[in-house]
């Protein structure tokens, strides 16, 4: 019988089947978090000055990847509006990637999209909040009515229906998230094409 290798063998087993990185591949590794921490600095701090941080890294080589890096956290950054905070922090991210990206004749249409997509899913989530919570009300009317009838703890079943409100609510709100986020998605793997 053979013997049993341990999980670490398998490991460096598969390891050595894959190779040592290439030079890119470390160049890689090693500067795309100096552009992670450069747009995460951008988007924290208003007087950070993107623009003269990327200059310091011109015919260095490595730019590239400083640029990767920050645009990850910047297209990671373009969300979904749930709140005021996430609808200033898109609007910082996209002006970053304005910063990042040579042809910005082809970026603005995609932004333009992007903005009216944001704009239409605020819309949106509200009217579907307006609709679902008249829709709620009715059947809570309809079920304290029935209680009316019946001996028991109102408050517990006045928290069974928030609950189940909350339940039904997160249901609904993500299923129209999901609509948007899939088109969000779509422009942002075209601002990633966009040299």
């Amino acid at each position: 019988m053979g013997e049993m290798k341990s999980a670490w063998e398998k490991a460096m087993e598969k390891a050595e089947k894959l190779g040592k990185p290439s030079d890119e591949e470390l160049k890689q590794l090693e500067h795309v978090p100096t552009g992670n921490r450069l747009a995460a600095r951008y988007l924290a701090e208003e007087s950070f000055n993107l623009d003269a941080e990327l200059t310091k890294y011109k015919g260095t080589g490595i730019r590239k990847y400083i640029i990767q890096g920050a645009e990850e956290i910047f297209l990671r950054n373009i969300t979904l509006p749930r709140n005021e905070g996430a609808k200033q922090t898109a609007k910082r991210a996209m002006a970053g990637i304005r910063l990042l990206k040579e042809n910005k004749k082809q970026l603005e249409p995609i932004f333009d999209l992007i903005n009216n997509l944001l704009t239409y899913y605020e819309q949106a989530l509200q009217q579907t909040y307006t609709q679902f919570k008249q829709s709620f009300e009715s059947k809570l009317q309809e079920a304290r009515q029935a209680l009316q009838q019946q001996p028991g703890n109102a408050a517990a079943f006045e928290a069974e229906l928030q609950q189940r409100f909350q339940e039904e609510w997160r249901k609904t709100s993500s299923q129209l998230d999901a609509q948007y986020e899939k088109a969000l998605e779509e422009h942002k793997q075209q601002i990633l094409k966009i040299a």
